[in-house]
């Protein structure tokens, strides 16, 4: 009898027992600090609440046993996530949270693991650009130009509806009647615009915009992966005919790229009622579709000289098809489209020379706070790339500060690479 009183005694001690907290392997299993750790007793209510430490580690003394409930949670602002992770996410806020129904709690009861979780992180980045194209006489002149985007996020993108842009500005930093003090054209100034600064503080204006096709689940994006988009989607390293029958011939191939692989080239020759001599159609490669076409390039024609900035555009169509159209402050007659800031999911200005701050930049600075250019210069057969910032779980995370200065640098063009 006495031995029996005793045993229940003893089931009926509090105990202590510990709760290791630890993000997925998404995040490489790294410990969790500061996470909010609660168990609740499914039978009283009781309710416990511990902060776990610097190791992930939340200490729970002299709990009655009986069985318990599980949760954890860590709200992550942006600055800590960078921090900790090493990129930058596209919300202010991440929640991650971690479960367990039916624990046991007794005298046996010594750690516990939680894991930790998290919904989409990131999203579609602009990864590497080349515009400055290969040796004119050598390689492939402007042919052989790209743009790759990057999903640096933790769960499957779908490409489907975006839109790229090449953004348009000024060209120097000279300040004129119809400019800015940084030289940039002062869009409230142009014909027909009736929202003061606003034309200039929450708007980019592109001279062409492109579209990848599809229903909304045709073109998946595994975290990790890329789309290159060619401006003409064939092997630049062997000779070709030409649309119009003249043999062209490629006198180094190492200079160029071979981009029959990529995932969509730029043809305008349906769009425009003509074929352009170099555009040459892969028809194993699908078309990007023409959203925007405001100047009088043939091709998806990449500023050289590193004068453009570029941006990935979420929106409806209907939205889209709400935009208005503007001429520069100039009054030249060509017409570019406004777009607002708050649909870029990512934007990278480019210009002449870091250094000297040759050209203005078009995009706000919570869109891209520097700016990245070709130290080597045009026709290099280099481009610019997005920094390898760290890899979780073999997946490469690309930096992404928010700032092309500090996130990108020079490269030989690479389809696919990294820094």
């Amino acid at each position: 009898m006495q031995s029996c009183s005793n045993n229940e005694d003893e089931a009926l001690k509090p105990v202590s027992f510990s709760i290791s907290v630890k993000y997925d392997e998404t995040f490489n299993n790294q410990i969790t600090k500061s996470s909010s750790v609660t168990i609740v007793n499914n039978e009283t209510g009781n309710k416990y609440t511990v902060k776990s430490d610097d190791n992930g580690v939340a200490q729970f003394n002299q709990i009655l046993p009986g069985t318990y409930s599980v949760s954890a949670t860590k709200v992550m602002q942006s600055a800590e996530f960078s921090d900790t992770f090493g990129y930058t996410p596209t919300e202010t806020e991440i929640n991650f949270n971690g479960s367990q129904s039916g624990l046991l709690v007794n005298n046996l009861t010594v750690t516990v693991n939680i894991v930790m979780k998290t919904s989409k992180v990131g999203d579609f980045v602009i990864k590497q650009i080349h515009y400055g194209g290969s040796d004119t006489q050598k390689g492939a002149s402007i042919r052989d130009q790209f743009i790759e985007i990057y999903n640096n996020s933790n769960t499957v993108q779908y490409a489907d509806g975006l839109y790229i842009a090449q953004l348009y500005g000024s060209f120097a930093t000279t300040v004129y009647t119809y400019t800015l003090a940084n030289g940039q054209y002062d869009w409230s100034k142009s014909a027909e615009m009736t929202i003061g600064d606003k034309a200039n503080t929450d708007y980019v204006y592109a001279s062409n915009i492109f579209v990848i096709p599809g229903d909304g689940t045709k073109y998946p994006v595994q975290p990790g992966k890329s789309l290159v988009l060619a401006q003409s989607a064939i092997n630049h390293k062997s000779n070709y005919m030409d649309n119009s029958g003249k043999s062209v011939s490629i006198l180094n191939p190492e200079l160029t790229l071979d981009l029959s692989n990529a995932d969509f080239e730029a043809f305008l020759g349906t769009f425009l009622g003509d074929t352009y001599q170099y555009d040459i159609q892969n028809p194993a490669v699908p078309d990007l579709g023409i959203a925007y076409w405001g100047n009088k390039n043939k091709d998806m024609i990449l500023d050289t000289n590193g004068r453009q900035g570029y941006a990935i555009i979420k929106m409806t169509n209907t939205d889209f098809a709400a935009l208005k159209k503007y001429k520069n402050p100039k009054g030249d007659a060509t017409l570019y489209l406004q777009v607002p800031n708050s649909a870029i999911v990512d934007g990278v200005d480019t210009t002449k020379d870091l250094g000297a701050g040759f050209i203005p930049k078009k995009l706000a600075t919570q869109i891209d706070g520097g700016t990245t250019y070709l130290p080597s210069g045009f026709f290099s057969s280099k481009s610019v790339i997005r920094k390898t910032k760290t890899t979780i779980a073999g997946r490469i995370i690309l930096q992404d500060t928010n700032n092309s200065s500090n996130d990108f640098v020079e490269i030989t063009a690479n389809p696919r690479g990294f820094n």
